[in-house]
């Protein structure tokens, strides 16, 4: 059984699982018109829904988000200062490093330099 789109005014046929309830054809602009004027209709029907959502639900979340970030950032800066504690201390921030190159690899090009520790403060490259 065929009906007629309330928004544009063609023919269409319903979808088998909303029978008599369909509106409006499958075009964009009628489903975009026709969810409108639906949730047009249910705000009007139940005004009394948005009224306190914030008071009675957003603000107590958004409160105990705050204090979960809060504790959080607290955990964070307690490990970060037993961090601390383990590096090199502020007093020396630079160390001089030694690299060791072999003559026969500078001519070349390329993209990944290998090294390996020979003490604390020399690497050379392999091959050297």
């Amino acid at each position: 059984m065929a009906k007629r789109c309330k928004y544009c005014g063609q023919f269409f046929v319903p979808d088998r699982r909303t029978g008599n309830h369909q509106k409006a054809c499958s075009k964009a602009e009628c489903k975009k018109k026709r969810k409108r004027e639906a949730q047009l209709e249910w705000v009007s029907t139940n005004p009394e829904h948005m009224k306190n959502l914030y008071e009675d639900y957003v603000r107590p979340w958004r409160e105990k988000k705050k204090a979960q970030a809060l504790a959080e950032n607290k955990t964070l800066r307690d490990r970060k200062a037993q961090m601390i504690k383990d590096e090199r201390p502020y007093s020396k921030p630079l160390a001089t490093l030694v690299l060791l190159i072999p003559d026969d690899t500078k001519s070349l090009i390329k993209d990944e330099i290998r090294l390996r520790r020979v003490d604390n403060t020399t690497f050379a490259a392999y091959g050297s």
